[in-house]
């Protein structure tokens, strides 16, 4: 059982922001990645949280995240801002366009954010919260590179292509839904297989298209959508207006955690301004509370919460951090001889049906 330990946010931030210089990044685009990364943890969302922040140190590595370059935003239409990664952030290239697309939703009471050219999203909750911090109701979908098997398919042919959305709460930190569309996160099968832990039944299938329980098995087969066609409908719409600005496709994207070409993925975020139609900025916040107190829905974003001055961190994690920050190279050996099978399997089914 792994042991957790307890630091002031400032001391965990200095350290990724430490560990991500290390293996290349600018400093500015640290600082983006670092607060994406908190953001994750404080919402309880580890997979995409501090662990997920290796993926990245990996990539700068390998080459998957192209270190140095500055997003390119425009606004090809009143509504419509347009921001391209260029293979680096979706983290720097969202903070590049915010104010553009703030002031376009302010003037237009919506408006609507395209990311193309990323690596991944991560905690894809980080944009529409960044938008009901700033008064905004936000909706925002991602591709992610292929996972999931759609309508049956033999194989992965969509990401598991995350939904999210948030709504302004006045007085506290906005309201934040953020799920998958499949029926649990790829980083969550890769720990189980890391850990030779089995995985429930209904996540995955195997490389012979069958249910499997086996998580070192489930990426050389792909992952399955919540709820079955219906949730693989929503998968698949996400692909669709994530990538309206030119992402690649999640059959295109190329790896995420291996290789060394980016992924190219998309994001989609709409904006709108509530208080522009009803004068009332807190209507639909008051009425999410009125569904927790009074009917007793019990949702983890519903519950009232602060931010706390200390993050509870796994203590393995911290020691892995700290030793990217000081330079040494022993952090790379994360993977177990279970993971590095999966993804060997995985390489070789994608070859054979290639």
């Amino acid at each position: 059982m792994s042991s957790s330990i307890r630091m002031s946010e400032q001391e965990v931030s200095g350290l990724c922001v430490r560990a991500l210089r290390a293996v290349g990044a600018a400093q500015q685009a640290a600082r983006y990645l670092t607060r994406s990364v908190l953001d994750a943890e404080r919402a309880g969302n580890r997979a995409v949280g501090l662990a997920h922040l290796f993926d990245y140190l990996d990539a700068y590595r390998d080459g998957r995240i192209v270190a140095g370059v500055i997003p390119e935003v425009t606004r090809p239409a009143p509504s419509c801002v347009l921001a391209d990664a260029r293979g680096g952030l979706a983290q720097e290239a969202f903070e590049a366009a915010a104010d553009e697309l703030f002031t376009a939703t302010r003037e237009n009471g919506m408006a609507a954010l395209w990311i193309r050219g990323a690596y991944t999203c991560g905690e894809l909750g980080h944009y529409p919260r960044r938008a009901a911090e700033r008064g905004f109701t936000a909706v925002a979908c991602a591709n992610s590179p292929a996972l999931m098997s759609l309508g049956g398919s033999g194989g992965p042919v969509l990401g598991t292509n995350p939904l999210a959305y948030a709504v302004p709460r006045p007085g506290g930190p906005p309201i934040v839904i953020d799920q998958a569309s499949s029926q649990t996160a790829y980083v969550n099968v890769r720990e189980k297989a890391a850990a030779g832990e089995p995985i429930p039944e209904g996540w995955a299938v195997g490389p012979d298209g069958g249910p499997t329980t086996d998580a070192s098995a489930a990426p050389a087969g792909a992952l399955l959508p919540f709820g079955g066609h219906r949730g693989g409908n929503v998968a698949l719409l996400a692909e669709l207006l994530a990538t309206l600005g030119g992402g690649s496709f999640s059959l295109d994207a190329a790896p995420f955690d291996h290789g060394n070409d980016p992924p190219g993925i998309g994001v989609f975020l709409l904006c709108l301004d509530t208080g522009a139609l009803t004068g009332e900025q807190g209507r639909v916040a008051a009425h999410l509370e009125r569904l927790r107190a009074e009917r007793g829905v019990r949702l983890p974003a519903l519950e009232p919460s602060a931010v706390a001055a200390e993050l509870e961190a796994d203590t393995e994690l911290i020691r892995r951090l700290r030793a990217v920050a000081g330079g040494g190279d022993a952090w790379r050996l994360q993977a177990s001889s279970a993971a590095d099978s999966a993804r060997s399997r995985l390489s070789a089914t994608r070859s054979a049906s290639a």
